[in-house]
């Protein structure tokens, strides 16, 4: 009977002091959006659009609108192998944002404090910028370079791929299943 209460006041003060980690933000179909992955996604495109860090409600929905579409990419990525970009390829990418907006290492690693993210975090988030430009060339434009129209004036062929992938991305929206958990985003 001591080892019972025992444990059960164990549970009690666990319980107790139990703390929430993460919570799930948004579902997609079976896969979960948590509201980490949202305020990582702030802070990563605040810092490459140099952008002051906004995590408001109205960011956070945005962020989240934006991982709908990554996680609907990666799914679609996963039936098919699309190549990694490479670390010279990502560390050229970082290279121009660098230059573009720091002028010393310093300046830039505090940035990286301020926006409360690493570097390794974002080359991560650079390689999956990449990698889907890659995913969206290698899918949509042997689509839409057959699709074309003899004697018709067409937009740029990078402009029908843009539209072609829109399309898809939209048609996936609308076959998905996307449930809001609103108390994240208040």
């Amino acid at each position: 009977m001591r080892r019972c209460n025992a444990i059960i006041l164990f549970l009690f003060l666990a319980a107790a002091s139990a703390e929430v980690v993460d919570r799930i933000a948004v579902a997609v179909g079976n896969r979960a959006i948590k509201e980490n992955q949202i305020d990582r996604e702030i802070r990563l495109t605040d810092f490459l659009n140099g952008a002051a860090l906004d995590i408001g409600s109205a960011a956070k929905r945005q962020a989240a609108e934006r991982l709908i579409d990554q996680t609907l990419i990666r799914a679609e990525m996963a039936k098919s192998s699309y190549p990694a970009p490479s670390e010279a390829e990502i560390g050229g990418v970082l290279s121009k944002v660098k230059q573009a907006r720091f002028r010393n290492n310093g300046e830039y690693d505090q940035a990286l404090k301020t926006y409360g993210i690493s570097e390794t975090e974002l080359k991560s988030h650079i390689a999956w910028q990449l990698q889907v430009l890659r995913f969206v060339d290698i899918r949509f434009e042997p689509a839409v370079q057959t699709q074309a129209v003899k004697n018709a004036k067409q937009p740029p062929l990078g402009e029908r791929v843009n539209g072609a992938f829109f399309a898809w991305l939209d048609e996936s929206r609308k076959r998905s299943r996307v449930q809001f958990h609103d108390e994240v985003f208040q």
